[in-house]
């Protein structure tokens, strides 16, 4: 494990208190780390290599027996749940752009959140299950019925767009933020058609624009995109 620098400017808050182990190849932990740019937080992180199995190691158990990415320390607490660590950094630390990213008004909270479980409960579970057989298991390819479960989870999100420029209004969410971790992984295991889902792909070329999704998710996502051409032998020309 390695002790990576913060990806911000260093001019906002810095919580030298707080630490997240993360690997960047994960979804769960983008999703995090973008959270922490567009919040403008800086946190101690420790990179961990899942392929060496540094998060089965004793100390990664005793903070979370489930053995999973990412976790955050913050003196006694510890989360191991992106969409938990992102609310809590977002409601705990002052940010300029908290109220953005997460409304404290409660029918706009409450829409914020369903997408974040939309994500969590179907398109989260989609990404495992197209992406584990070939990161862990010497699968080669994404099974045809799992491509077909994917592309429905396009589809849904496809309806769940319409009017909107992002989840919340005009500017990016939270729930924009734990949504395109996962959708620009998925992208990776299966392509988006963008004459089938237009706007699912508008939504995704917008927040490829936005600075935390360039500081924070386009590494990681690269790097999934070339272990993932290492393991199936298919080189992919997604950035």
């Amino acid at each position: 494990m390695g002790l990576s620098a913060s990806r911000a400017s260093g001019v906002g808050n810095n919580l030298k208190h707080c630490t997240l182990w993360k690997a960047d190849r994960s979804p769960a932990c983008r999703a995090v780390m973008m959270a922490l740019d567009a919040l403008d937080l800086n946190i101690n992180e420790v990179d961990v290599n899942m392929d060496k199995g540094e998060h089965r190691s004793p100390e990664m158990i005793v903070m979370n027996p489930l053995q999973t990415l990412p976790i955050l320390k913050d003196r006694n607490l510890i989360l191991n749940d992106s969409n938990a660590i992102a609310t809590y950094m977002a409601t705990r630390y002052w940010s300029p752009h908290a109220s953005k990213l997460l409304p404290s008004d409660p029918g706009a909270r409450a829409m914020i959140d369903q997408f974040m479980f939309f994500n969590s409960n179907v398109l989260y579970p989609r990404y495992k299950e197209a992406a584990h057989p070939i990161l862990y298991k010497n699968c080669r390819y994404v099974p045809p019925n799992t491509m077909c479960d994917i592309q429905c989870a396009y589809a849904d999100l496809e309806k769940m767009l319409q009017g909107r420029m992002f989840i919340g209004g005009s500017s990016p969410s939270m729930g924009d933020i734990m949504l395109i971790a996962t959708v620009s992984t998925l992208n990776i295991l299966v392509p988006i058609d963008q004459i089938e889902f237009p706007r699912v792909s508008s939504w995704v070329h917008r927040m490829s624009e936005e600075m935390f999704y360039t500081t924070a998710n386009k590494k990681g996502l690269c790097e999934f995109a070339r272990r993932l051409g290492e393991l199936t032998g298919v080189q992919s020309t997604k950035d």
